[in-house]
């Protein structure tokens, strides 16, 4: 299986915290964060292109799909802050031929002082560690 998860969070994590060095990130989900601003970065998908299967051994290719979720307190900035990770880590992931699929608020009645924004990714990663954009 070709994973590039640690390294791809690892790369992203940095470029957050050179920005914000405050901020809690992570590549599991917590509900209540133990900090602001909170990120999470997630690959939720990772499966074979099937437009590059071959005959060789091993996966040529495989679409990737990653969700990134922005948390921050709506009465210091939160909407703001949350839009410039967002940029961040946008800015990043079209560098590496990532498409961004969605990117919106979500509701938080859980804690509505708090402002939360998710954007998704896609892109095909090869065994080589290229990545093309879907």
């Amino acid at each position: 299986m070709i994973d590039i998860e640690i390294d791809f969070f690892d790369e992203l994590a940095r470029l957050v915290l050179a920005e914000y060095p405050e901020a809690y990130v992570s590549n599991e989900y917590e509900r209540v964060p133990s900090q602001f601003p909170a990120v999470f970065i997630l690959e939720s998908n990772n499966t074979e292109e099937r437009s590059t299967v071959s005959t060789f051994e091993g996966e040529e290719a495989v679409a990737l799909t990653y969700e990134v979720q922005v948390a921050h307190p709506s009465a210091k900035r939160g909407k703001a802050v949350c839009k410039e990770i967002v940029r961040i880590v946008s800015d990043r992931m079209r560098e590496r031929n990532m498409s961004r699929t969605m990117c919106m608020p979500v509701d938080n009645a859980e804690d509505p002082s708090v402002f939360r924004m998710i954007a998704r990714y896609t892109g095909i990663v090869d065994r080589f560690g290229t990545h093309f954009r879907r």
